[in-house]
């Protein structure tokens, strides 16, 4: 990894001394980072790939399972990371981040038709969220304000399904995700349900030691934004503001 000792220097270290980061993402994240036809596509990939062309990187994509990026992050074994990751204290302590390149938030989410009108009527009920996201961290703080319980699943898409089924009575998740899927018809039984309850931002996170590559997301992704290179990728997956 750029500025790694030569003791620390394999794997993705090793790659990156080619001017190569190994970048990872959780391919369930939908217009965010998904698999077609065996090919990874999304708005994290695009976002990711055109920065680093700007900065003179290739990327090399690697696919985890989202509670698994943080830890990768910290042993190494990766250089980056996009999907859908919330910029937070506790992991500005062990990873870097680049600007925010998304404006986000949690949403609480019913069935149509549900009992549940506000986070009040969740006494007694099941919230189900995905493992090692804010949106857990939410579930389980709703859960023991209005005495709930939690249920912990590691792909998002199932939560929707789980919903619809009847497993949980209701999921907190990323607002952009939600509505692309209710949107789309995929989780057309459900509908959100009062206003956001967090606003979050999303940023790319860098493994430590590699400030120069923050810094180099950081001068590309504002000179994106200036010029509407960032817009028309937000519009291709996210529509129009």
């Amino acid at each position: 990894m750029i500025g790694c000792s030569s003791q620390e220097k394999s794997g993705a270290a090793e790659e990156s001394a080619n001017n190569v980061l190994v970048f990872a993402t959780a391919p369930d994240g939908g217009a965010f980072s998904e698999k077609k036809d065996g090919e990874l596509v999304g708005f994290d990939i695009e976002i990711v790939e055109s920065l680093a062309k700007k900065a003179d990187f290739k990327v090399e994509w690697k696919e985890m399972k989202f509670n698994g990026i943080i830890p990768a992050l910290q042993s190494k074994q990766i250089d980056g990371a996009a999907a859908a990751i919330t910029i937070r204290d506790d992991r500005k302590a062990v990873v870097d981040f680049t600007d925010s390149y998304f404006d986000s938030g949690l949403v609480l989410v019913v069935k149509k038709g549900s009992a549940i009108k506000t986070a009040e009527d969740l006494k007694g009920k099941t919230i189900v969220a995905k493992q090692g996201t804010t949106g857990l961290e939410k579930a389980q703080e709703l859960a023991a304000k209005y005495g709930a319980n939690v249920k912990i699943l590691e792909d998002e898409p199932t939560l929707y399904m789980d919903v619809e089924k009847g497993g949980s009575d209701a999921l907190v998740n990323d607002f952009p995700f939600v509505a692309e899927k209710i949107n789309s018809g995929t989780a057309g039984d459900l509908e959100i349900i009062g206003e956001k309850l967090t606003g979050e931002d999303y940023g790319i996170a860098i493994a430590k030691g590699n400030e120069e590559v923050v810094k180099k997301f950081n001068q590309h992704l504002k000179e994106m934004k200036e010029n509407g290179e960032y817009q028309a990728i937000y519009d291709k997956y996210f529509g129009s503001n």
